[in-house]
């Protein structure tokens, strides 16, 4: 009865403590919200290493598992030697296969953007000159337009040459922290990469530790629950993003394939932007094509028309034939549900919300429905949403519902 008592104390002062340090958190957060950003982003830059390679150890996690069973059907003595060669092996192979598929992106990608910038420059009279072609006549038959561009053109001239007197300082400090930022992402992807390398080995002496921890201060029957919530979270992070890569990478191919048939110009360096940025879901089509489509423009007007017809022909099939044969239903979230998480992340986070917030929310949705299920089951309620269409309400003594 002593210790019941002196544990319930325990867990009152604890309550207490944790309220009390929530509300200066709030307090802090809502009264010193640009201090608090500060702090986040200062904290942010300096897990960002520590998180890159938590990241580059969870999409490489299942290739080393597949490379690790490979080796394991090798004949050969078993033992503890063997188990750490295939392991340091599987581990090596996954990295140099991802820093294949970087390198080989990045080299169709460059001398693609280098050539397409030649070949700009070089064409910049025969641009101006076809749109003088067109604009003349117009001007000469509207002498309103004709005032309005001269003025648009002086306007713009005043600006240039306000730049270069004034704001040249300017560019060439945003080139330099540019440069920083290019130095300062190699730097956390390097180091990400050492990081993944001691996850991956590791593995199962991290998930065991952490078992250890929460068996240790959480009760049994909670601690079930949050291990079952982390294999299903696991579940669909994992069928989310390798689908999407999978799916993405499918319409690459297919894109490549489209415009060399169609003959259509930059055909590789548009490939591969409209294959990245297929991964988010709903707009990443519109954020590779529009670029794509502009890029296209500049060298023919038709040509951009068919290929703006090909892309829309494209994504038509992928949302209808190749995205849920690939994908299925991972997330378990509506065609609603997956464009509210992707505004919502996308307002957050940026591009990385987009793709992340997805099976985030589809995590929370399951969550939700299983608890929602289990009470009206309590309550001896049908779970299926479908019925409640036309509900006006629970007959309190059957427990049936009323149309």
């Amino acid at each position: 009865m002593v210790k019941d008592k002196y544990r319930t104390y325990l867990n009152w002062g604890v309550t207490i403590f944790l309220i009390i340090v929530c509300s200066i958190f709030a307090f802090f957060l809502l009264y010193r919200w640009n201090e608090m950003c500060e702090l986040f982003q200062k904290v942010g830059d300096i897990l960002s290493p520590i998180m890159t390679g938590v990241v580059v150890a969870y999409l490489l996690n299942p290739v080393m598992d597949t490379l690790i069973r490979w080796f394991n059907r090798i004949p050969g003595k078993s033992g503890t030697l063997r188990k750490r060669l295939t392991r340091g092996a599987a581990i090596m192979l996954s990295l140099l296969l991802l820093l294949a598929i970087l390198g080989f992106m990045i080299g169709m990608i460059i001398p693609q953007l280098v050539d397409t910038l030649r070949t700009m420059i070089s064409n910049v009279d025969v641009y101006i000159a076809a749109v003088e072609e067109w604009v003349t006549p117009l001007m000469e038959m509207n002498p309103d337009i004709h005032n309005t561009v001269t003025g648009i053109i002086e306007q713009a001239e005043s600006t240039i040459r306000s730049f270069f007197r004034n704001d040249i300082g300017r560019l060439v400090g945003t080139l330099t922290s540019g440069v920083m930022g290019v130095g300062r992402f190699i730097y956390n992807f390097v180091i990400g990469l050492i990081v993944s390398v001691y996850l991956l080995a590791a593995k199962e002496k991290l998930v065991g530790r952490m078992k250890k921890l929460l068996f240790a201060f959480v009760r049994t029957p909670q601690a079930n629950k949050i291990l079952g919530v982390a294999r299903q979270t696991n579940r669909m992070f994992k069928g989310f993003i390798v689908g999407k890569i999978l799916d993405s990478s499918i319409i690459g191919v297919l894109c490549f394939v489209g415009m060399t048939l169609l003959k259509l110009p930059y055909t590789l360096l548009i490939s591969v932007i409209v294959g990245v940025t297929n991964i988010i879901p709903y707009f990443g089509p519109f954020i590779g094509a529009i670029p794509s489509a502009l890029l296209i423009l500049i060298e023919s007007p038709i040509k951009c028309l068919i290929f703006v017809i090909f892309i829309f022909v494209l994504q038509q099939v992928d949302g209808n034939f190749i995205g849920p044969k690939v994908l299925g239903n991972t997330t378990g979230l509506s065609s609603l549900g997956v464009l509210f998480s992707i505004l919502v992340g996308g307002g957050l986070f940026g591009l990385v919300g987009m793709l992340v917030c997805v099976p985030v929310c589809g995590v929370l949705y399951s969550l939700i429905k299983a608890l929602a299920d289990g009470k009206l089951k309590k309550r001896g309620l049908p779970s299926e949403s479908t019925g409640y269409t036309h509900v006006t309400g629970v007959d309190e003594e059957t427990k049936r519902l009323k149309m």
